[in-house]
């Protein structure tokens, strides 16, 4: 299994250098990404996540499902559980 929280983490810090946000976001395990960031952020975030994922294991694996986008379901409102979920998307 890839080290997801490393690859979250550089997906998340590509996605962010090319964003303008009015307060800087910091990470931690709390953080919300489904309230820090547009719809286009969490896009490319999910992009640059799954691209990183296929590199590391070879294979595609899609993170995007109805749940991304719901304001009580998304598994950005917090950052541990977007790990949780990269990590369940990966095993299948």
């Amino acid at each position: 299994m890839p080290d997801v929280a490393q690859i979250t983490s550089e997906s998340l810090a590509k996605v962010l250098k090319d964003l303008e946000t009015e307060t800087p976001i910091v990470l931690d395990s709390l953080t919300n990404l489904f309230d820090a960031v547009d719809s286009f952020a969490i896009v490319d975030l999910l992009l640059e996540t799954e691209g990183r994922i296929e590199q590391a294991i070879g294979r595609y694996v899609p993170l995007a499902d109805e749940s991304i986008f719901d304001a009580d379901k998304s598994p950005l409102k917090n950052w541990t559980a977007w790990n949780a979920y990269v990590e369940k998307c990966i095993a299948g």
